[in-house]
């Protein structure tokens, strides 16, 4: 273990073609299911003209650094992953910290999983059982 701690709210850029944000919804936790310490992650995307976007939770420019044009976020893309893997990803660069997202947006985020259509049955529960 690399000693990272992740906090709920983090923003994490996956490193490749095109890096995405990617915000933990929780600190991290003991989940049964997958059998480790995890957090769940959900994906933030740039809004394409004509392209279909969750209307869920739309994020504005300037709310992140990192966010420099509307964008949205992937509920249906939303995982639960274990953190010791995270860590190891993170120290070998294949992720990337960033800073946190504000309550505010991070309250914006989580209020669009209760609304979204696309928030798979097993995210769905693990947010009920880990009360997030």
């Amino acid at each position: 273990m690399t000693g990272i701690v992740f906090q709920q709210g983090t923003l994490f850029i996956l490193t490749g073609p095109v890096p995405h944000l990617h915000i933990v919804m929780n600190n991290p936790i003991f989940c049964g299911e997958v059998g480790d310490i995890s957090v769940l992650v959900v994906n933030v995307s740039s809004i394409q003209e004509g392209a279909f976007h969750d209307a869920a939770c739309v994020l504005q420019p300037g709310c992140h650094p990192f966010i420099t044009r509307g964008s949205w976020v992937y509920y249906r893309g939303a995982t639960v992953l274990k953190v010791p893997r995270l860590e190891a990803q993170i120290a070998s660069g294949d992720v990337r910290p960033d800073h946190p997202v504000t309550q505010v947006v991070y309250d914006q985020v989580r209020a669009g999983f209760d609304v979204s259509d696309l928030v798979s049955p097993k995210i769905a529960r693990y947010l009920r059982k880990h009360s997030i």
